[in-house]
């Protein structure tokens, strides 16, 4: 596999698992304790990348000039601003409750390690995927796989609602979107393609797996703030250090290409200190302001991707029409 495609597609996994995937709390806020609730799960991810690969193809044709000042990419401009000052505040509580680090240090030392990426390009943001990424996933694998082999009670089953499905879409198209919106132009279109497909690949092997592990103890999350703390610290199993890494990686990972989304490599500084400020509102206040809102925002913006793709393709096939027109009207005056 080339490593263009690599360094996508973990940019496009480490984006999408955040730090509200690897808690758990994103899963069981969008898809309901039962078995169904995996079928919905892919069907989720499938979406998501299906409008990814229209994203990106829309992208590729259309000017920097046309991005710059479409609608969508202001919107995208916001959202990846939110979602980087909630990874910050995320980040800051994670290091409260794992080394004991008061959260506003916690959130300025996030702050400055994903500034120390993001300053350096995007050659820099694709390195810090390939190396962050792949520890996050085989983290989250891991603890995922202890937890499945663990002999213990069934799951009781409750009502799951479909709407979910869209809005789980939605939301994490807000996020991977702008980063592919950015990266466009560093990678080529098949490799882009391949390097999309397989990043969604890995987001959905391994939800399926953290979802497996949340179903099995069920009894234990409903009322959890961090769901998989709360089940790694029933169980025992020594995991806990193992978790610690994986949760702030998924901050990092997020965090970075957020940044990265809303600054294109132009004034990291300025950009990560104003949002700096916004992360110490708490990342409970955040989240619960700011998901739900963003999710429905993001099922507008995946019809949009896909009714605008089309018209492009559209206006491509009759410009090449009236090319070959205007070439035959030539040659025959020529002749």
């Amino acid at each position: 596999m080339r490593l263009k495609q690599s360094k996508l597609a973990f940019t496009v996994a480490g984006t999408v698992i955040g730090a509200g995937f690897a808690t758990g709390k994103e899963l069981l806020l969008f898809f309901h304790n039962e078995p169904s609730s995996l079928f919905s799960l892919l069907i989720s991810v499938l979406l998501m990348g299906m409008v990814s690969l229209l994203y990106f193809s829309y992208q590729k044709k259309v000017t920097e000039k046309e991005q710059a000042y479409s609608v969508i990419e202001l919107l995208f401009l916001l959202f990846s601003g939110a979602s980087y000052a909630v990874m910050l505040a995320c980040g800051g509580e994670a290091l409260q409750e794992s080394i004991g680090l008061f959260s506003p240090f916690g959130n300025i030392l996030t702050c400055l390690i994903t500034l120390g990426v993001v300053m350096f390009g995007a050659q820099n943001v694709y390195c810090f995927n390939l190396i962050a990424t792949p520890v996050l996933l085989v983290c989250m694998t891991g603890i995922s796989l202890a937890g499945l082999l663990t002999p213990v009670g069934l799951f009781e089953a409750s009502q799951s609602k479909t709407i979910n499905l869209l809005v789980y879409s939605g939301y994490n198209l807000l996020s991977v979107l702008p980063v592919l919106g950015a990266l466009s132009h560093t990678v080529e279109k098949k490799e882009g393609y391949h390097g999309i497909i397989l990043g969604f690949f890995l987001v959905a092997m391994v939800g399926l797996l953290l979802k497996g592990f949340l179903l099995r103890f069920s009894q234990f999350t409903d009322e959890s703030a961090i769901p998989v703390l709360t089940v790694i610290s029933k169980l025992q199993n020594g995991s806990e250090a193992l978790y610690t890494v994986m949760l702030y990686l998924s901050v990092l990972t997020t965090a970075v290409n957020g940044l990265y989304a809303v600054t294109k490599g132009k004034n990291p500084m300025f950009w990560g200190l104003g949002l700096l400020c916004c992360s110490f509102l708490g990342f409970s206040k955040l989240i619960e302001t700011l998901y739900p809102f963003f999710g429905y925002l993001g099922i507008g913006v995946a019809f949009y991707v896909i009714i605008n793709t089309y018209g492009i393709s559209k206006k491509s096939k009759k410009s090449k029409k009236s090319n070959r027109k205007d070439e035959k009207l030539w040659q025959a005056k020529k002749m």
